[in-house]
């Protein structure tokens, strides 16, 4: 008798088929082409095995798709989500949202849910190791949505986020600051590295040295009050900020909060810059300059190649989409 992952190598081999679409077929994924399930047991026939002694007959599927992310308070996601929907619907999907954070302790628990509730296929826009969203992969259409796993080859959308934290820092500079703090988030999201990455070299290239007590990391709730003590603590130094990069506009809208309560006037004492552009970075006073994220194409796209992996089309090729600058009154010349 074969091993599981000597079949699955010997299959591949003598299909010219991936594992992970052989998985599919052994999964019994209603979303593989005939041809292809013709393909595993021709190659099955050819190695010595029996596909006869393999349920390999396809179940059916209530055409759902899961979103999966890691909290639902960040109102960055709204917009995504929304988008997602419309897309869904617009191919005859329901789009069921599923707060879980995957780990390598539950991702196999991930997949059995997976595979109970019959889902076509799912969304990522959670932190993982590569070899959670590997596993996930081999049993189910996946894509990732704002987080970018570049060592796998599961298709993303996302922005450029090294570049345009760093056009956002290196705009601060530009003001003539120079005590520049970072709120981040979570260091086991991609964003936030990259974030990170793109803060360090504006501030590297422009000759600054980077004061460790001036950086703080949030969880991904983006919990305002956390972000605010930790505002007013940096705000409370004696070497205090003059300007905040936040890494989302719900942190950056404590910055201005904190640094106005501590007497300091926004952007003439305290300068601060946001990302991602939602609604209260607008209405907010004074408003906030930040990083406009195109959150709708964000989703529909991220929709649309899910939809095409699903459906047994050619898979779709990752992208990273352009990141606007907004200047607003919190930092502006």
């Amino acid at each position: 008798m074969y091993s599981k992952e000597f079949t699955y190598e010997g299959i591949a081999k003598e299909s010219g088929l991936s594992i992970a679409t052989i998985s599919r077929v052994f999964n019994k994924s209603p979303h593989v082409k005939q041809e292809t399930r013709e393909r595993v047991i021709k190659a099955m026939k050819a190695i010595g095995m029996d596909p006869l002694d393999y349920d390999l007959q396809p179940v059916d599927s209530d055409r759902i798709i899961l979103f999966n992310l890691a909290s639902l308070k960040n109102p960055f996601y709204s917009l995504i989500i929304s988008s997602s929907i419309s897309v869904a619907a617009r191919h005859g999907y329901t789009l069921f949202l599923y707060e879980y954070d995957i780990n390598r302790n539950n991702v196999e628990s991930f997949i059995q849910l997976l595979k109970r509730t019959h889902v076509a296929g799912a969304i990522i826009s959670n932190a993982m190791e590569d070899v959670c969203i590997e596993k996930i992969a081999a049993s189910f259409p996946v894509v990732t949505c704002c987080e970018a796993f570049t060592g796998t080859d599961v298709p993303f959308v996302s922005v450029d986020n090294k570049k345009a934290a760093e056009n956002a820092v290196s705009y601060l500079i530009s003001l003539g600051r120079r005590r520049i703090a970072f709120i981040n988030g979570p260091k086991e999201f991609e964003y936030a590295r990259s974030r990170t990455e793109g803060y360090h070299n504006a501030m590297e290239k422009a000759g600054i040295a980077i004061d460790q007590n001036l950086i703080a990391s949030m969880g991904p709730d983006m919990d305002y009050d956390m972000a605010k003590a930790a505002a007013m603590h940096m705000l409370s130094l004696p070497d205090s900020p003059d300007a905040f990069f936040c890494i989302s506009d719900v942190l950056a809208t404590a910055a201005i909060k904190a640094s106005i309560e501590m007497g300091k006037r926004v952007p003439e004492d305290v300068a601060v810059v946001g990302f991602d552009d939602i609604q209260l970075a607008s209405i907010m006073n004074p408003s906030i300059t930040t990083v406009r994220q195109p959150r709708a194409q964000i989703g529909s796209l991220a929709t649309e190649m899910l939809i095409k992996l699903i459906e047994g089309k050619d898979k779709p090729s990752s992208m990273y989409l352009g990141a606007e600058f907004i200047v607003r009154e919190s930092a502006r010349f």
